[in-house]
């Protein structure tokens, strides 16, 4: 009695089973098939199609920025390089695409009008809005035309254009071939060389094998300051012009350590701060030497 009872509860389990089988093939086979949405592109530029972008908040000053060669420059409300990852950030709006139109009306309930944020690509102007609590997606209008796009590329903007600004010292296509220090210099030969004339130049900088200059210069072309902000009154101290091998060159005018190095860079009127022994080295060819 008690076998028959076990064979019949194994057969009942399989027959569960075989049903539940059944089943999940019926609604696989019956399913209606999945249907890729098409997503729309806000806008045909590509990322190295676009030379200018423009930032207009109805709560801050305007920022504005152009291409040049290779290299972003601000026009105002500062007139200096921005940082490269803050433009590529910018850029990433060009790949936006939204999966749904909304009707182009009543703005106001999208936050479109009046536009919070409005950032221009060439002579494309999108305006971000407010969020859909649903979706959590962003209304964004281009084009008279509205759509819902990921939050991403409007959090991606800074709020404050001094965010955009480069925190080097020198940008990416300044070579520099000579430092003038006024009394002493460190010059790039004709055969790549480096070599440091002078009679007022640091005590044995003048004995610095090529490989340490080379190292000095690097530290230059690679400065990156604790921060960058618009210089606010004249500095007291020495003067640095950098001649580069495009035939530009940059002057700075540098305040010793107080605690921090000062550098201000005369032409864009930017003020860079560097710790005393980064600031120190950039002054110093034989502190490099020395670690």
């Amino acid at each position: 009695m008690e076998a028959a009872q076990i064979v019949k509860s194994h057969l009942l389990l399989n027959v569960a089973l075989l049903a539940a089988l059944v089943g999940l093939a019926l609604y696989a086979y019956f399913r209606p098939a999945e249907t890729d949405i098409p997503e729309v592109r806000i806008t045909q530029l590509g990322r190295d199609q676009i030379s200018r972008v423009r930032i207009e908040r109805h709560n801050a000053a305007d920022a504005e920025m152009e291409k040049r060669g290779t290299t972003w420059h601000m026009l105002r409300p500062y007139q200096t390089r921005v940082q490269q990852i803050q433009i590529d950030r910018l850029l990433d709006i060009s790949t936006a695409t939204a999966s749904e139109e909304v009707p182009n009306e009543n703005l106001s309930s999208y936050g479109l009008d009046p536009a919070v944020l409005t950032v221009t690509l060439n002579d494309q102007s999108l305006t971000f809005g407010s969020i859909n609590e649903i979706t959590n997606e962003q209304y964004l209008g281009t084009d008279d035309r509205v759509y819902l796009v990921k939050t991403y590329f409007g959090y991606s903007i800074p709020g404050n254009s001094l965010k955009l600004v480069s925190r080097r010292l020198l940008g990416d296509d300044e070579a520099p071939v000579a430092f003038d220090f006024g009394d002493w210099q460190v010059l790039k030969e004709d055969n790549g060389a480096w070599s440091v004339r002078g009679e007022a130049a640091p005590n044995g900088a003048e004995e610095l094998s090529g490989d340490t200059l080379n190292l000095w210069v690097a530290e230059w072309q690679l400065a990156n300051s604790l921060s960058a902000v618009p210089n606010d009154g004249p500095l007291q101290g020495e003067r640095i012009v950098i001649r580069f091998a495009n035939g530009r060159s940059a002057t700075f005018q540098v305040q010793p350590p107080a605690p921090d190095v000062l550098f201000l860079r005369v032409g864009e009127n930017m003020r860079y701060e560097l710790g005393a022994e980064a600031g120190g080295r950039l002054l110093d060819p034989t502190r490099v030497a020395s670690n």
